[in-house]
């Protein structure tokens, strides 16, 4: 019997095509940009309904100043963390898998797109905020009567410290009054004093002088008043330093947690991508 011969056929692995083209899926960074827009934007809200219920107009039913700070740092970067998460770890699950890379090369292909996702979610917050404070300009223009008589309502219930300080100086208990233009010279003074600090001896003699003889006062108690008005004009002026000063504070303080919560974002992004 004549034996049948086989003929074996040795096919070489086929190779694996490179890849062409950007390793970035717009697909998959776009869905996890817009999930994480949607989370900061839903956990912001929401946090900014707590921190309202916090605050009152009554000192006593208000909660501290250095706890709402802390609290709302503490939020800002939980919502930050949260919302870079989620969608770095949709964008890494989205991503078509890259056979033809180590798996070094595959945990850096998705925490890349992690951090574009991130990239891409803040400028879409800055976007959506940016609206919105086009919105709420446009809004405050249409009603800016109604505002206006209702601000001028409540500035005209608040004392002028300068007013107050020229009331002090020229209150008249004798039987001719102080006119306009004693009280605007006397203003003028006080807006020089608060401008340097203090009263220049001369102008503090002459304003002593003046209202103590058209007042019918003595002239140490004219001093006394002038004296008095000076000291609340410059108490006025420090605490309107010191709230300038607090403003400065907290504006410098939050943007430096306001980039530590955007750093943290990214990190949370670039590690839950590769997840």
């Amino acid at each position: 019997m004549a034996s049948e011969t086989t003929d074996v056929v040795v096919v070489a692995p086929t190779q694996t095509a490179p890849h062409s083209g950007s390793y970035l899926e717009w697909g998959a960074i776009f869905g996890g940009a817009t999930l994480s827009a949607a989370i900061t934007t839903l956990l912001t809200t929401f946090g900014s309904a707590i921190g309202l219920s916090l605050v009152s107009f009554e000192p006593s039913r208000s909660t501290g100043l250095t706890a709402l700070a802390i609290a709302g740092a503490l939020w800002a970067l939980w919502v930050s963390v949260m919302a870079s998460a989620a969608g770095g770890y949709l964008a890494g699950r989205m991503r078509r898998p890259a056979a033809d890379a180590s798996q070094h090369e595959r945990h850096v292909r998705d925490g890349s797109h992690g951090l574009v996702v991130w990239a891409v979610g803040a400028l879409l917050i800055a976007g959506l905020a940016a609206s919105s404070v086009a919105g709420l300009a446009k809004t405050a223009a249409s009603g800016a009567a109604a505002v206006t008589s209702a601000a001028g309502t409540a500035l005209s219930q608040q004392p002028d410290p300068l007013s107050v300080a020229a009331d002090t100086v020229t209150r008249s208990t004798g039987t001719a009054p102080v006119t306009q233009a004693e009280r605007d010279e006397a203003s003028r003074i006080l807006v020089r004093s608060l401008a340097s600090g203090q009263l220049d001896p001369a102008d503090r003699s002459y304003i002593a002088s003046r209202m103590a003889a058209r007042m019918n006062i003595a002239q140490p108690e004219a001093e006394k008043r002038i004296d008095d008005a000076v000291a609340r004009l410059n108490q006025a002026k420090e605490s309107a330093k010191q709230a300038a000063e607090r403003a400065r504070k907290v504006g410098v303080l939050s943007a430096f947690l306001t980039a530590a919560a955007l750093l943290v974002g990214a990190a949370a992004a670039w590690m839950a991508a590769q997840l």
